[in-house]
């Protein structure tokens, strides 16, 4: 697996994250909605289930296409990139040094350098 497979891996990976919660929780719903018929009473808001695994698939969808101009803004050179591997750089996390972002491709910590005021 090369640095590049494995950063478009580690960014495409968490917008499958809401689709799988989404239909859990789906599934988790529509048990219990129809819980109530097997007692022989009448199902309240039948189409939620399908309503709420829905946005779960519009929310993974909207964060595929963020991720995917992301690497396409990569791939026309307007990102920042690790100097190592090339590969796109995480966003800024505060560390026991100051300021870094985290490779995306390859275990590289780059330093973020604040201007001198």
């Amino acid at each position: 697996m090369s640095y590049v497979d494995r950063m478009c891996l580690r960014m495409m990976v968490f917008s499958l994250v809401p689709l799988a919660l989404g239909g859990l929780v789906a599934w988790l719903l529509a048990a219990l909605l129809d819980l109530p018929s097997r007692l022989g009473g009448q199902t309240l808001f039948p189409d939620l289930p399908l309503q709420v695994a829905m946005a779960g698939a519009g929310v993974s969808l909207a964060l595929s296409l963020y991720q995917a101009l992301r690497l396409w803004r990569w791939r026309q050179g307007k990102g920042a990139s690790c100097y190592v591997c090339g590969c796109l750089l995480g966003r800024e996390r505060d560390g026991r040094y100051g300021p870094y972002r985290k490779c995306l491709g390859c275990p590289t910590n780059h330093a973020v350098s604040k201007g001198l005021v």
